[in-house]
């Protein structure tokens, strides 16, 4: 009975940590065309390198922090304001994925990702 009741404990936190959200909310390209249609409501960053930033880059996304400065020193996230909201992308998503729980881990209260980033938009770039 003991060992029934270790297995029923154990598939519950499973679960239950398994359940627990992000931090962070994923977004697509239309939820993001409609954010950057208000940018005053949001802080756009771009998480790629200033190379990459200015070879092409979505409008809007005006600050840039590159992600592989930020692993090692949070200090450009003090541009930002942690109560206003922050949409983030990055190449494929997968940095802004992680930039996003390093500025949760810091916290900022309301943090988007897009998803599948530049490679991903279909919008416009410049």
């Amino acid at each position: 009975m003991k060992k029934i009741l270790l297995l029923v404990a154990a598939f519950i936190l499973l679960f239950g940590l398994s359940a627990c959200k992000q931090g962070y909310t994923n977004i697509d390209n239309e939820e993001l065309k409609v954010m950057l249609q208000n940018p005053d409501d949001y802080q756009f960053v771009d998480v790629r390198t200033t190379t990459e930033y200015y070879d092409s880059h979505v409008p809007g996304f005006k600050i840039v922090i590159d992600y592989y400065i930020l692993v090692d020193d949070y200090s450009g996230l003090d541009k930002l304001d942690k109560d206003k909201p922050v949409v983030i992308m990055c190449n494929s998503g997968n940095r802004s994925a992680s930039a996003a729980e390093i500025m949760i881990s810091e916290g900022f209260t309301e943090v988007y990702n897009l998803t599948d980033g530049i490679q991903g938009w279909d919008g416009e770039t410049e």
